[in-house]
């Protein structure tokens, strides 16, 4: 069985509230609100650094930091962590990107990835500008990933498609590590760019059953294409060192949610255009954020928040991510609030009963 590999699911922008959790002051006598400066991001990022984590997601979406600007300014301040930088092929030349990927390689030792992202809130895609239905998004996708992977070949190519003419293309600086490629996709279109281009195929939390689904057809695609593709998942964790202690934590969070903006939250998930989203929004259907156990949907995963989480003691939590890593998840994209107290938590409770098996392995 494969060891899984853990990333840190983004840092916070604004102010984390108390809903979130127990927010402890460097005395520990807690308080509701911590600001969030950019010295607390360095302290973030090092914190997944000195836990293990092996990257920190940073997403892309017009009310975040710009991703390539916020990593670099992390880079700076770690050594060690690498960063999942996301991207829309819409919004950015695969040009650009392979010099800036081979930029960023160079200047911080070889410590990036890519996630590519086709994008399903359509509101805010045509907000910034995009003009495609999601069918077409793929279809440049599929050829934003052939033109960045002729580009880190090395020159000079022409390329001419359907969404990029290029002439004498080529990448200057050959890349001694190539940033490994994330993309996410549950649709059928994007299962097969999945399976053709990415190294990582990414889906959002649902139950193991439900996400062996996804990994068995794109694997079936993918060997179609005479590739072998991983697999990952983007899930919350509330991990404590018991059980009734990390369910407590729910109890809070739903004490100080207001159940009607909750719903409406759920509504508007439903109004995007991604089968992924889709299909962990099947997960909650029949679930009531006004009955708590109804909330409880499969062994230690909770769907009261705005996303499917791991409940539970660190062992469970364990257990839990073993089942997932038997059905064919290596990489899981963790996320927690309050932030600091969520990678600590995870990193010293959960992560070490994979370094034991890991170690273990490498001695037998």
């Amino acid at each position: 069985m494969a060891t899984p590999v853990f990333h840190r699911a983004g840092l916070p922008e604004v102010n984390e509230e108390r809903q979130w959790g127990f927010i402890r002051s460097p005395n520990g006598s807690g308080g509701r609100e911590r600001v969030v400066t950019e010295e607390y991001r360095v302290e973030l990022a090092r914190a997944a650094e000195a836990n293990g984590y092996d990257s920190i997601l940073s997403i892309t979406t017009h009310r975040n930091y710009d991703p390539w600007i916020a990593t670099s300014f992390l880079a700076a301040h770690t050594s060690k962590i690498k960063f999942i930088v996301a991207l829309r092929p819409g919004f950015a030349a695969p040009m650009l990107v392979a010099q800036q990927a081979a930029t960023f390689q160079q200047l911080s030792g070889d410590r990036l990835y890519l996630n590519i992202v086709t994008g399903s809130q359509e509101a805010e895609l045509r907000s910034l500008g995009e003009t495609l239905d999601k069918e077409r998004r793929y279809a440049r996708t599929a050829e934003f990933f052939e033109v960045l992977k002729k580009a880190w070949a090395g020159g000079p190519f022409d390329h001419k498609g359907e969404f990029y003419d290029i002439e004498k293309g080529g990448q200057g600086r050959p890349l001694k590590t190539l940033p490994k490629l994330f993309i996410g996709g549950s649709s059928e279109t994007g299962r097969a760019v999945g399976a053709k281009h990415a190294d990582v195929h990414l889906s959002y939390s649902e139950t193991p059953p439900l996400i062996k689904e996804t990994i068995d057809r794109v694997k079936e695609l993918a060997d179609k294409e005479g590739r072998t593709v991983k697999f990952g998942m983007l899930i919350s964790a509330i991990a404590r060192e018991t059980s009734a202690a990390a369910w407590r934590e729910t109890d809070r969070f739903l004490d100080s949610l207001d159940i009607e903006k909750a719903e409406a939250h759920r509504k508007f998930i439903k109004t995007r255009n991604s089968v992924g989203e889709a299909r962990v929004q099947s997960l909650a259907a029949g679930t009531d954020l006004r009955d708590r156990e109804s909330l409880k949907i499969y062994p230690n995963i909770w769907v009261g928040a705005n996303r499917t989480t791991l409940v539970g003691s660190y062992a469970e939590v364990a257990e839990r991510i073993e089942e997932y890593v038997s059905v064919g998840v290596e990489h899981f994209i963790i996320g927690g609030r309050p932030a600091l107290e969520s990678i600590y938590e995870f990193g010293e409770g959960v992560m070490p009963y994979f370094r034991k098996a890991s170690n273990a392995s490498a001695a037998a």
